[in-house]
């Protein structure tokens, strides 16, 4: 005789049976998809609170591996839970980016360190200190990359933000100074040459005329006029400074 997919003898006992019958139950239930695909995933807040102190726990003891596999799955598990909670996530992700970051693996999730630098921009703000350090990372991204003329407005929003906060000159500079190689590095000469004046006035401003670091920017403000072929503004450069270049 034929039962479903099984052909038994005419004498079966009833533990041969029963043992079959469980053999039947296992391989229906295997076809089956899993409670948790069927019906929605099984985080919850708790769970998730449970492994974001995981990671941060790991971060703080540069378990960079340990981090990012918990940081990976607070992600995942955000996802899921805080369509009305958009703030966490953003920053879940900042942290999980900036583990990527410490491990020396930032060049594996470089569409991740996008997302987040574009959420976080829409939804908290330029200023936003998660914001900050989202376009940080992605910033490193774009450099690491060649992407010089991507990274332009970044370094603009970098200085607009820095504006906004009072004993910001240092960062100014800073920003200004890498504003200017990007500018160069893109051909850009107008721009660049704009932006030498401004880092070389600042500068002026806040440490002297005679301040060493005013000698870089003097001689890459030289160069400049030199591609641009301003050569009465190489002159009077040459002779405000002192200095005996030859363009």
């Amino acid at each position: 005789m034929v039962y479903g997919f099984f052909e038994f003898k005419d004498k079966v006992s009833p533990a041969s049976m029963k043992r079959r019958s469980l053999l039947l139950c296992l391989m229906f239930s295997l076809s089956l998809p899993s409670m948790a695909t069927a019906y929605g995933s099984d985080w919850t807040e708790k769970k998730l609170g449970a492994v974001i102190i995981k990671a941060d726990k790991a971060a703080r003891h540069n378990k960079w591996a340990r981090a990012i596999s918990f940081g990976e799955q607070a992600v995942s598990a955000s996802r899921e839970l805080d369509r009305k909670y958009l703030s966490r996530y953003i920053n879940l992700l900042k942290n999980l980016n900036s583990y990527y970051d410490q491990a020396g693996r930032l060049d594996e999730v470089p569409q991740r360190v996008e997302e987040a630098y574009r959420l976080s921009s829409e939804h908290l703000g330029r200023d936003h200190p998660t914001t900050i350090k989202c376009r940080a990372l992605y910033y490193k991204i774009l450099i690491a990359n060649s992407r010089y003329q991507d990274a332009i407005p970044l370094m603009k929003e970098n200085i607009e933000t820095s504006r906004t906060f009072p004993q910001a000159g240092y960062e100014i500079l800073k920003y200004l100074s890498r504003l200017a190689s990007l500018y160069a590095l893109t051909d850009q000469f107008a721009q660049e040459e704009a932006t030498l004046l401004e880092l070389l006035n600042l500068n002026t401003r806040l440490f002297g005329k005679d301040d060493k670091d005013n000698i870089k920017t003097v001689r890459d403000l030289a160069n400049n006029y030199c591609r641009q072929r301003k050569f009465a503004a190489f002159d009077k450069l040459m002779k405000d400074h002192d200095l005996k270049y030859v363009c």
